[in-house]
């Protein structure tokens, strides 16, 4: 092998060596959003909660009445 054909060599084994690298580094990050949106959902989900009941009078009929036929 000629030096040329050496240099050449390590420069594609350099840059292929930075694609990689920023690769690794890219998925990390994805993998780090992954976790902290997984445990802002946990928490938002641990912190809800329970639905208000809904306050009807002794006059009304409100949910009464159930409509089956479509």
């Amino acid at each position: 092998m000629e030096v040329n054909e050496i240099a050449a060599t390590a420069s594609v084994a350099a840059a292929q060596k930075t694609e990689t690298s920023h690769a690794v580094k890219t998925v990390e990050m994805a993998n780090d959003e992954i976790k902290e949106t997984g445990e802002q959902v946990l928490h938002l989900l641990e912190s809800a909660t329970e639905p208000r009941k809904l306050r009807v009078g002794a006059v009304t009929t409100l949910g009464l009445n159930l409509d089956v036929k479509a």
